[in-house]
This record gives structure tokens, sequence and C-alpha cells, in this order.
């Protein structure tokens, strides 16, 4: 029974969930299979993509489990397991990264997250073109970065990053728990069992003409307005959507692994395209960035992040990195991806201290940015005082590096326990997942439970 039907019966119990009743226009759609925003056949005329609600209702065997490697994760031992991660989704998930727009996700048996795709009303009645998950890739829409985001090789303009991301059937036997009804969420369930992964593959608006680091890479489509339409164009309503080609540049992964991460329970890896590689498809070029299992939370008291010794324990970087990715390494060389914006510009810190003029504020990275997923979501992602968050290079503030504000980011905590939440009643942790923390406050938002309701919140 797919996420359509179910819409449409009231009152009975269909593949797991309970439908309240059916929707009527301009109601809440937690199973939106996008925006609706779509283009005319003489613009598109290639395959879309359709969402995956249909979460198994029997537990699955968490096969990685018992193909892992063993023992908790070190920097030695993590290039291992890395390797071990990417064979191990190379089946399902190799095709998304060199041919997107023939991937499928009931194919894959991988699954979406509800309430992400509806898009929103405008003034003028239609839907924000920029909201919800766009039609042809299924993609949601980041934040426009800057050529000055990366001074080692910048593009030659502006672009948006847009990212789907997909959980695997052991996190998707989870959702169908944590969603089985849709507009009443069990927060008693918002912790994944042990072998959840869930995949997040990236791409970027440009051409390897304009930056040559995307040569050869694979190519999707999407169907958003450009970049310079929302930067020069102040009114949402008059910004027109274009089929446009999408690169691809980043994908990250994330185990549950408590016995590989025993302090988070969560393995973060990147991997980026490398255009340098000779692997003969881009699947093969997405080459490892990293992988993380903690912030190193004892470091976190010094302002550079790494102390006197300068060694992480909790991180693995690679050799022989493009110096474009290692540009944009987080605080202290911790692990963030060159699309996860671990760098900020135009900085200053609540003590005063300005980063202003090409000077760069290694501010977040994997752990301490997923560290902040809790319901409700009361704190920014990165270490600031302000919810919400600029485009790279306008004004942000910041707390200081290596101080006690700072520092909460950068604990090491299960993901039950909220950042903020520590001896406080109604606040969960969202086990290091911002995908369901944002879900929880659109469905608690739309059962006017919510008094946090979110605005859309570009992705990084």
């Amino acid at each position: 029974m797919n996420a359509s039907s179910l819409r449409l019966v009231a009152g009975i119990v269909l593949g797991g969930f309970i439908c309240s009743g059916p929707l009527l226009a301009g109601q809440p759609d937690p199973f939106a299979g996008n925006n609706t925003v779509y283009p005319d056949a003489k613009e598109w005329n290639g395959p879309t993509r359709t969402s995956n609600y249909d979460y198994p209702s029997v537990a699955p065997v968490a096969k990685w489990l018992a193909v892992r490697p063993g023992g908790t994760l070190t920097v030695k031992t993590a290039p291992q397991y890395v390797a071990a991660v990417k064979k191990f989704i190379e089946a399902d998930m190799s095709a998304l990264v060199n041919d997107p727009l023939k991937w499928s996700p009931q194919t894959a048996g991988w699954f979406d997250m509800p309430w992400g795709g509806q898009g929103t009303p405008m003034a003028n009645g239609k839907i924000d073109p920029e909201s919800g998950r766009e039609m042809l890739l299924g993609s949601y829409t980041g934040q426009i970065l800057q050529p000055s985001s990366y001074p080692s090789a910048p593009p030659k303009t502006a672009f948006q990053n847009h990212a789907v991301v997909y959980y695997n059937d052991v996190a998707g036997y989870q959702l169908g728990r944590i969603w089985k009804d849709p507009f009443h969420p069990s927060l008693a369930d918002a912790q994944f069992p042990e072998g959840s992964m869930v995949v997040k593959v990236e791409g970027v608006n440009l051409t390897d003409d304009e930056w040559p680091i995307l040569k050869n890479s694979s190519i999707s489509h999407i169907y958003r307005p450009t970049p310079a339409s929302v930067t020069n164009e102040p009114d949402p309503t008059k910004r027109v959507p274009i089929v446009t080609p999408l690169r691809f540049l980043q994908m990250a992964v994330r185990v549950k692994d408590s016995i590989a991460s025993p302090a988070t329970g969560w393995v973060f890896i990147a991997f980026a395209y490398d255009t340098r590689s000779r692997g003969a498809t881009p699947w093969d070029r997405a080459l490892p960035v990293g992988a993380t299992w903690g912030n190193d939370p004892e470091l976190a008291k010094f302002p550079d992040g790494r102390g006197p010794n300068g060694q992480l324990k909790e991180t693995w970087i690679a050799d022989g990195l493009p110096k474009f990715i290692t540009d944009g390494l987080g605080w202290g060389g911790r692990l963030a991806g060159p699309l996860d914006v671990g760098v900020r510009h135009n900085v200053m810190t609540v003590s005063g201290k300005r980063y202003v003029d090409g000077n760069s504020f290694p501010a977040s990275a994997c752990v301490s940015c997923h560290g902040s997923a809790q319901y409700p979501f009361v704190a920014n992602l990165y270490p600031s005082p302000n919810m919400v968050f600029p485009e790279d290079g306008g004004q942000f503030l910041f707390f200081d590096p290596g101080s006690p504000l700072w520092g909460q980011w950068w604990q090491n905590r299960p993901g039950s326990q909220a950042m903020t939440g520590k001896g406080r009643n109604g606040i969960v942790g969202t086990d290091y997942d911002m995908m369901l923390t944002f879900a929880l406050m659109r469905a608690n938002g739309s059962a006017d439970t919510d008094a946090f309701i979110r605005h859309r919140l570009a992705g990084h």
C-alpha cells in the first residue's frame, strides 16, 4: 500500500499507519511525494523520482552487523571501516551516483522521511518553488555558497547544493514506528536500531567549465530557481524554476554502530568526487574524505580545538585530498565535507572578535552539527546564540572557540540525550538525525501542538 492510497482512506489502519481522515486541498500532507511544482513537457520529458514511504512492517535483519570490521574505531582502523561501508552499500547506491535519474528507492529498498515533500504556499497562492522536495530528483535545496568559500579552487560563480537523503531498511522500519500516526509521532521511538544507515548524495548546479573539479562527474537534473534569481529577486513569487543540470560532488553516510562508536553510537563518513582519480565511474572516483565517531570533547577547551599535542582521536582524515576539501574541514580539522559549510566567513564572536576580509572561521563538524538534533529544535546547528544562520559570507554571531558555551556543541552524548535537554522535561534527543528533528517540528506544528514552528532551513 503506497502513501497516496493511505491518504484516501479514513479511520482504518493500512500498511502500519493510522490515517485520521482524508486530506483535503490545502491541508498538511505528511506523505507528499514532492512540492507539486512541475515543468511542462517542453522543459522535461524524462524520468521523475517518487518517494518511498512503504516502510518494512517487520524488523529486518541488520546485515551490516554481520560483516562490519570489529572493535571500537581508531584513527588506524578507520580506513578499513570506511572501505567496508562503501563496499556494503555499493549494490544499492552506486547507481544513485552514476546514473541518478534511473535510480529508484523502491527498487533499491531505501526510504524517505515524511513531512519533507510538501511545498509552501506563497502570498499569490502558488507553491514556493524553492520549498519542499523538488520533483525530478526528489532533492532538497541547500544554501547559496560563494566562490570565496573555496579559496584554493574557487568556482566562477555562486551556486547551491542539492541533496537526496535515504534510509536503509533497518532505519526505515524505525521510521514506520515513529510515524505510525503521522500527525502524532512517537517520540519514544526516536532512536534508531543498530545497523541503521542514512545516505545523503549531493550535487551542485555548476558546469565543469564553471568549476573544473567537476569534470567527468555524473549529471542529473533538478527543477528549481537559479541561485542568481534567488539572490537578485527579493520577491519569491517572481522566481521562476528551470530545469538545471546537477553534478555529483559529495556523499555522506551515517552508520548506527555502538561497537565502533560507543560514545555517540554513530559513525559519520564523507566521500567527495575527485576528478584526479583514475576510477572507471563517478562512484569509483568518490574517494573518502574521512570518518568521525566523536567530538574529541577533552580538546574542546582549547581555542584551536586540538590542544598542545594537536592529535584528534575520534576523527580520521584521508591523505592526499584536494586542497579545496582540506580548506573546508571543520574546527580543529574535524570531519566536514566540501558541501557541509564547516568553515564560515564574516564571523563575529560574542567577545567582539571579528573574522573578516577573507579570514576563515572553522565553525562546525559532522558530529557537532548532528549532535544538536533534538525536539523541540531550540539550538542552532552551529555553536551560536542565534537560531537562524545566514548564507556563508553574511555576518554570523558565534560563541568564542574554547569557551564553555562553545563546548556544548563538542561533547559526546548518546542519541537519546538532547544537547540542551539534560535535566529538563519535554526535550528529546533525536539520535543525531536532523531530518527527523525538522520532520517532528513540521508534524507537531501542523497539529497545532508546537510552539516552535520553524520555517524552511537550508541544508548544509
